[in-house]
């Protein structure tokens, strides 16, 4: 039994279609139901956030014995369009890998953060300071999700598990837009 495994499967077998991108889609609030569960069951404070109606994003902290520095884990929660898919939440796991729906962006960067906490909760937890588990909503269309996140967390560094083909990444090109 792996548990990111398990939870990786549990996560694509959940349509999270961003209904931005696709009119009538099913967004993102059964899957942060999921993750409620699953951060609260491994020992984790758990906050929601509802960013828009149905769409809330879910933020875990696992609290250090004393004060110290925080880290964020950060990942997305919605996954595109399913046009052309005959079963898109039906995770497959092949030759090592999962395939479905959300499964690389970025499904498995959300479960591995996750399983690394548990591993930490699991172990006696921190000696000091603070990891912070944020599943943010939106990153597929207009980043409502991380706007709305910083606005009532912040830490001293952050991981965000966009995946980048195993490369580390400093940097990475966005959009900026003025209203």
């Amino acid at each position: 039994m792996d548990p990111c495994l398990d939870l990786l499967k549990q996560l694509v077998s959940i349509d999270s279609v961003n209904p931005t991108l696709v009119p009538g889609a099913a967004g993102e609030a059964a899957i942060g139901t999921a993750l409620v569960q699953n951060l609260s069951s491994i020992g984790l404070s758990v906050e929601v956030q509802e960013v828009a109606p149905g769409r809330p994003n879910v933020v875990g902290t696992l609290e250090g014995r004393a004060p110290g520095r925080s880290l964020m884990f950060c990942g997305h929660i919605d996954t595109v369009g399913v046009a052309g898919m005959s079963r898109p939440f039906d995770p497959v796991e092949k030759d090592g890998r999962v395939y479905g729906r959300g499964s690389q962006d970025m499904k498995g960067g959300v479960a591995a953060m996750i399983d690394a906490a548990r591993v930490v909760a699991q172990s006696g937890g921190l000696a000091s300071g603070k990891i912070v588990i944020a599943c943010v909503v939106d990153e597929e269309h207009s980043s409502i999700g991380a706007d709305a996140l910083v606005t009532r967390w912040r830490a001293d560094g952050a991981v965000v598990t966009e995946p980048t083909d195993l490369q580390v990444a400093v940097a990475h090109k966005g959009f900026e837009w003025n209203d």
